[in-house]
């Protein structure tokens, strides 16, 4: 609880002019600082606001969901249409918190409090070196990589080429092993602190990504030279079969819709790690605002729902229910056939949204406006909470839902995806784990051509790993992994010239109402908007541009492909 309120004290740090009035961390001379274990520990603390979710956030759900093809808001998104353009400025933010915590590697040395007493905070650095170097990553592809602090007479360096993406995941993993090696268990710091368990789950994540990065990119523009996906497919393997093992208190909460809802999730052995809030501390978020008053726009998509299956373990033929059941008859039929975890992230008719006035869910906001809109008829259900006081609560925080950023379900459908490519080999106990949680019958291996609702990747693969992928979908739909997914599968088929559709509409239930349908009856709300689908560019999208002030001051940069 300790470390609670200190975390909350340093994501409210407006309110403490004591605070403000100190120098920068990173501007503190080595001669005052350094010196214990405690100066260490406050360091690294001021990292821990950069993870998702921010201290505070507004109006909105707080996973990024609208950026892939489970969900959409009323605006396209600009990168699933193609609609970036060359970036202006510097990059200079981007670097700020890699060269805040070199700092912390040129000095922690200095300590001289014994190894044992700051190790842990060792550990939280290179956590958090490599969570900054990843999302680098993601966005750029090819990094410089830096160990030291970069200082302004560091001209070698300040002028320095991009290196591989290779050489930058490698140290990636490797500074999540120097992280495990040194961070403390869960058991000792709990689950709102870095610690050994949670960095396993991030090399699982880690090694996933780049592994199908380089397999499904290779003999494209974004191909890496010299890349071996096996190496990161095993240490995905290696990281979740570790933390399968038995040494770590794991395992799957029993209650798949009612742990996203949670403000304490301290207690729950599946939650790795999350961020917590508190409201009389003014640390606070609009999750059960997003999910309980007002969908602010969001809705998800026929793509995602049509990825469930029905009870059976078997491919559910939607559109054959949709020619005679629409609207809210389509909600509820669905809702009584298919997996159960869809009625945990989207709203049924009848479902109790407010415990303390008894108020359930009527229909979607499929007429409404602003805030109010959802615009496919499937509404987001996913992390509501009836017995949360800021349940049917307006807005500007009245929420304190707990932030999920590692859990043991993404863990073992890393592995089972990870396995798989690696060895052909189905990781049938940790799926049915999944499904046994899920009320489901145990994992089979459907044939692609029984799939009433087959996705296209662009490219064949396997009926296993195309049920490992709809696993996946399914299992960790609507948390923030999807448009991860899709830019390491190189999938753009999924939605290129394609636009996002919702549920089969119900005149009798809005009769002054007459949104765009498509030939189906199914609303397609981007039919104006994106008459040829999203236009997303597969040979520039995947990676955004590097801002041409940083190519003219460092013509040792080159840009990224499509970008030139």
């Amino acid at each position: 609880m300790k470390f609670i309120k200190y975390l909350i004290f340093v994501f409210s740090i407006s309110s403490c002019q004591d605070f403000l009035d100190r120098p920068p961390l990173d501007a503190i001379g080595p001669e005052s600082y350094w010196r214990s274990a405690t100066d260490l520990e406050n360091y690294v603390l001021q990292f821990y606001p950069s993870f998702p979710g921010h201290g505070t956030w507004y109006g909105g759900y707080g996973y990024d969901i609208v950026n892939a093809d489970n969900a959409i808001n009323v605006i396209p998104n600009v990168i699933l249409n193609g609609e970036r353009g060359i970036a202006g400025g510097r990059w200079t933010s981007n670097w700020t918190s890699i060269r805040s915590v070199n700092i912390f590697f040129d000095n922690y040395q200095k300590c001289e409090d014994d190894f044992d007493t700051y190790k842990h905070f060792l550990g939280e650095a290179y956590f958090f070196r490599a969570w900054y170097y990843l999302e680098l990553l993601k966005q750029y592809g090819d990094v410089p990589w830096y160990e030291t602090e970069l200082k302004p007479d560091d001209e070698e360096d300040l002028m320095k080429a991009r290196d591989p993406r290779t050489l930058v995941a490698d140290n990636i993993i490797a500074d999540l092993d120097l992280a495990i090696e040194h961070l403390d268990f869960r058991n000792e710091v709990g689950n709102n602190r870095i610690n050994k368990e949670a960095a396993l789950a991030f090399k699982s994540r880690v090694g996933l990504f780049e592994g199908t990065w380089q397999k499904y990119h290779a003999n494209t523009v974004f191909g890496t030279s010299g890349g071996n996906p096996a190496r990161y497919f095993q240490a995905t393997v290696d990281a979740a079969e570790e933390l399968m093992s038995g040494n770590y208190q794991t395992g799957l909460h029993d209650n798949y819709y009612e742990m996203f809802g949670m403000d304490d999730m301290s207690d729950v052995d599946e939650i790795l790690m999350y961020r917590t809030y508190n409201i009389n501390d003014g640390v606070l978020n609009d999750v059960q605002y997003a999910t309980t008053f007002a969908p602010v726009g969001v809705g998800i998509t026929w793509s995602m729902v049509t990825s469930y299956l029905d009870r059976a373990g078997s491919p559910f033929d939607y559109m054959a229910l949709a020619e005679n059941s629409k609207g809210n008859d389509f909600l509820s039929r669905v809702a009584n056939e298919i997996d159960l975890r869809y009625s945990a992230s989207v709203w049924t008719p009848g479902d109790l949204v407010v415990e303390r006035n008894g108020s359930t869910f009527d229909k979607p906001g499929i007429d409404q406006v602003d805030i109010s809109l959802n615009p496919t008829g499937f509404q987001l259900k996913k992390c509501s909470n009836p017995s949360s006081p800021g349940a049917g609560v307006g807005g500007g925080g009245s929420g304190e839902t707990g932030y999920i950023l590692f859990r043991y379900g993404e863990v073992l459908v890393n592995y089972a995806e990870a396995l798989y490519e690696l060895e052909g080999v189905v990781a049938f106990d940790a799926l049915n784990q999944i499904r046994a949680r899920a009320g489901m019958p145990d994992f089979v291996v459907n044939a692609q051509t029984e799939d009433h609702h087959r996705l296209d990747y662009g490219y064949p693969i396997s009926d296993e790993l195309y049920e490992i992928r709809r696993e996946r979908r399914v299992e960790l739909a609507l948390e923030g992994h999807r448009a991860d997914d899709y830019r390491r599968w190189a999938a753009h088929d999924l939605f290129i010239g394609k636009r996002p559709k919702g549920y089969p509409f119900n005149q009798s239930e809005y009769p002054d109402f007459n949104p765009p349908l498509d030939e189906n009856g199914l609303i397609d709300f981007f039919q104006n908007r994106l008459p040829n689908g999203f236009q997303f560019r597969e040979n520039q999208d995947y990676l955004n541009p590097i801002p041409v002030v940083e190519l003219t001051l460092n013509p040792n940069l080159t840009q990224n492909p499509g970008w030139q």
